[in-house]
């Protein structure tokens, strides 16, 4: 009986280890997709870099092809910042090896960037590298129903060679967060770092000046909640956010109210004072606001009340952890957005090579993403090591995951939309 009972024991924690769990972390799934459950949806947007969907409809925002030292040919389309809508239910089996005319032709554009609020590509630039200002969408794309208006985060800069076969991004601290209404049809600024004011964020007294305050240095992720819109910065390591209400009403309303709540301090229940670097990505569910750190490679919570306000203090929980940046690879586990679904299962997206992660947090037992194995290997799925993929949402029971390498399209390559078909 003691034989037969430790078997038992012995076989069950073999297929924990196997499936990739641990006993002392967070629950996590056994049952993972297949290359069978793996679709490509389109591969119109290039370099697709946030997704949203709106009445059933799945809305693409473009980074565009990037402008690599000496800038892409002026005669290549860029299209950073162009919206496209596309249609969800376009599913190709990745197992098809030729692309078909209905994944390739999927999508019409909605918006184009305009300037002003963008500071568009100078195609007339000599020599071209000398053009620093350009903005461009950087990692994420959410919609407002109350201001019925999208919001990116953007970038300024240029690529510059590091050492042949590579580059080095060169910044122009001209950070930006901006708007589209569909009440207005146009672009807005939301935030703008003042380039005058060089590293000092904000770029001025809040307390005497009005708003745009330049909170955010690489801003990398954005999320309404209620009537806030959360931001967070990887370069400087903040959490801010933005006072909507006036825009509900008004869409000319300009930038809004804006407040620091978070620097890379926090006090963590049980462990004290903490610091995590490199904020990436936002979530809520139930009650709680999560933030990611590509840096720190942690994920942690604090609790918000039902208007979006953090309750006071602000004390954090540490739900999981990743592979930390190390200094002498310059690699992570490079967390670049997720998601939960109506289960309470958050998706953690890991940039390259693709990995998607799957666990119902729980600070009682932090989920370990440096040994557990990933939910979906999209990298394996697809048989590309270098795969890239920053951006996910997950709807109903398909998650919808972007792909698309920037330096690839100086030869006019296209990004990726997938979709996966969650297993029950």
């Amino acid at each position: 009986m003691l034989k037969s009972g430790l078997a038992g024991i012995l076989t069950i924690a073999f297929m924990m280890l196997a499936s990739g769990c641990a006993s002392s972390q967070a629950p996590c799934d056994t049952v993972r997709p297949t290359t069978n459950d793996l679709f490509r949806v389109t591969t119109i947007a290039p370099f697709p870099r946030g997704l949203a969907m709106v009445d059933g409809e799945l809305y693409v925002l473009c980074r565009g092809r990037v402008r690599g030292a000496g800038g892409v040919s002026a005669e290549v389309n860029d299209q950073a910042g162009t919206i496209y809508v596309v249609d969800p239910k376009v599913a190709e089996p990745v197992t098809q090896s030729e692309l078909g005319d209905d994944v390739r032709s999927n999508g019409r554009i909605f918006a184009l960037p305009t300037d002003p609020p963008f500071v568009l590509w100078d195609r007339n630039a000599n020599p071209p590298e000398s053009d620093r200002l350009t903005d461009r969408p950087y990692c994420t794309f959410r919609y407002h129903a109350p201001t019925s208006s999208f919001y990116i985060c953007a970038f300024s800069g240029i690529d510059q060679p590091k050492k042949p076969g590579a580059v080095s991004f060169s910044k122009n601290l001209t950070d930006a967060l901006m708007r589209y209404d569909l009440r207005t049809k146009r672009w807005h600024e939301v935030e703008r770092h003042n380039i005058s004011a060089g590293g000092s964020y904000p770029h001025h007294d809040v307390t005497v000046k009005n708003p745009p305050h330049g909170w955010l240095n690489g801003p990398d992720n954005c999320l309404p909640v209620g009537r806030w819109l959360y931001a967070v910065a990887k370069d400087n390591d903040c959490l801010v956010r933005y006072d909507l209400k006036p825009l509900e009403s008004d869409p000319n309303a300009g930038p809004p109210p804006s407040e620091r709540v978070l620097g890379p301090d926090i006090t963590i229940r049980g462990e004290g004072r903490q610091q995590f670097y490199g904020h990436s990505a936002l979530a809520t569910h139930d009650g709680w606001l999560y933030v990611a750190c590509r840096t720190s490679s942690v994920i942690f919570r604090f609790p918000i009340d039902d208007e979006g306000n953090p309750k006071q203090p602000i004390v954090g929980e540490v739900v999981a952890k990743f592979e930390p940046y190390d200094p002498k690879t310059g690699k992570s586990a490079n967390i670049t957005d997720m998601d939960f679904d109506s289960n309470g299962n958050l998706y953690v997206v890991s940039a390259k090579p693709s990995r998607i992660y799957r666990f119902k947090p729980d600070p009682r037992h932090v989920y370990d993403g440096e040994t557990s194995e990933p939910w979906a290997d999209l990298a394996k799925m697809t048989d590309n090591p270098k795969m890239k993929s920053e951006n996910l949402l997950v709807d109903g029971n398909q998650l919808f995951v972007t792909s698309g390498d920037g330096y690839a399209y100086q030869q006019g390559a296209f990004g990726t939309v997938y979709k996966i078909a969650i297993p029950n």
